[in-house]
């Protein structure tokens, strides 16, 4: 796949350390615009970055996760704080000097080794693991020096499968350098990554998201999966999930795995997972949808979906949620309105259809596809509760949870 992820690359100018931030891993189309921003110190990140910040404060073993859902798509993404987070963590952290350590083994043109002092005293270094130098780099010992002397750990994006061949060894096993990053993480640092990077953290990683992976996944049963770096014990993460109409390929993907739930991160839209077993915060400029199976025996029908935004609180190992005050709980008019979208996998359609199926007064909302016989459903329940805050942009002013799914395709009466 071509493309990049949030940090594409970094680069030295005029004595100013810039992020040259490309914005569209695991993509097929053209290459995005590259964006070049200073990396200031000092600044405050908005949205829920600042749970982030403060984990550094505590030492906390072993460290957080920060994983995005990559940008590209119709907004103009704001990766600075995404960026300001790690930096700030680097800053703060109890773990020697700040250092943050780059892997872009996924993207299509890593950098070799290469240590870069930044402005702020951060130094950045980018490891230069691929997967075609593996059997030395992953063994090198100045590069397993610098993964030891690291107390942020940044996953680029582009192929995920990359990722898995770069860090995995042939039979399974981790390489020295992602045993390395593992020791790293259980002594305090933080592990982050976006769009192929956040994916790559499940147990298996889903490697293909372009437009088509959804009507692939139910029309053909056809997923590309690798093996993750299971920095997360259960479940899938989802980058681009919103924005490319990714629901067909991740309701397949938790099919095929028998994975207990999955959490599709839209773009410019992260997850924090702290290292104490505590709840994740969805933080960012869109949302997260969180999809959990309810039966074996009918894995494509009545899955349960929460849609999450900044500040909300989710916990995966009961399903259980906490809203953000920010977005208070409503009683919806259950007014007359559409309760159908054309193509359910369209940019932002899947968000329509859950806020449709909420408000409307059938409570049920329905997407089709181009193709024939794929049908995506979406039911309110009794357990359903809509919470809005007008004050705040569409992409994150509702948050709602109870919500039932249903998928009719060809790949559902197979058995």
């Amino acid at each position: 796949m071509g493309g990049r992820d949030l940090l594409s690359r970094w680069a030295q100018v005029v004595s100013v350390t810039l992020i040259a931030v490309g914005l569209a891993a695991c993509q097929t189309t053209s290459e995005p615009t590259v964006k070049a921003t200073p990396v200031a110190s000092g600044l405050r990140a908005p949205f829920s970055y600042s749970a982030f910040e403060r984990i550094a404060d505590t030492g906390l073993k072993p460290g957080p996760l920060l994983l995005h859902g990559g940008g590209g798509g119709r907004r103009s993404a704001k990766p600075e704080a995404f960026f300001e987070a790690l930096f700030e963590f680097a800053r703060r952290s109890k773990l020697n000097s700040p250092q943050v350590c780059l892997i872009e083994a996924a993207a299509p043109d890593p950098r070799p080794f290469e240590r870069a002092d930044a402005q702020n005293g951060i130094t950045f270094i980018f490891l230069g693991i691929t997967p075609e130098n593996r059997a030395v780099s992953t063994r090198d010992p100045k590069v397993l020096g610098a993964i030891y002397a690291c107390s942020v750990f940044y996953f680029a994006g582009g192929d995920p499968s990359r990722l898995s061949t770069a860090l995995i060894e042939n039979n399974g096993t981790d390489t020295p350098a992602l045993k390395a990053i593992r020791q790293r993480h259980a002594e305090g640092a933080a592990v982050t990554g976006s769009s192929a990077g956040a994916m790559a953290a499940s147990k298996t990683m889903m490697c293909e998201c372009g437009a088509g992976s959804s009507v692939d996944a139910l029309v053909n049963n056809r997923l590309k999966l690798a093996p993750g770096l299971r920095f997360v014990s259960e479940g899938l993460i989802d980058a681009h999930f919103l924005e490319r109409g990714l629901i067909g390929r991740l309701v397949g993907a938790l099919k095929t795995t028998a994975e207990p739930f999955a959490l599709g991160l839209d773009e410019d839209t992260a997850v924090l997972i702290p290292g104490d077993g505590t709840p994740w915060t969805i933080i960012g400029e869109s949302g997260a949808v969180a999809l959990r199976p309810t039966s074996a025996r009918e894995p494509y029908r009545q899955i349960a979906i929460d849609l999450l935004a900044d500040g909300d609180r989710y916990d995966p190992s009961n399903g259980s949620i906490q809203i953000s005050p920010a977005r208070p709980q409503i009683t919806p008019a259950r007014v007359t309105v559409e309760n159908s979208v054309s193509e359910v996998f369209a940019p932002g359609a899947f968000r329509k259809l859950m806020e449709l199926a909420a408000i409307n007064a059938t409570g049920l909302a329905a997407g089709g596809s181009q193709v024939p016989g794929i049908r995506i459903s979406v039911t309110r329940t009794p357990e359903t509760k809509v919470y809005f805050a007008s004050d705040l942009p569409g992409d994150r002013a509702y948050s709602l949870t109870g919500l039932r799914l249903s998928v009719t395709a060809p790949v559902a009466q197979k058995p």
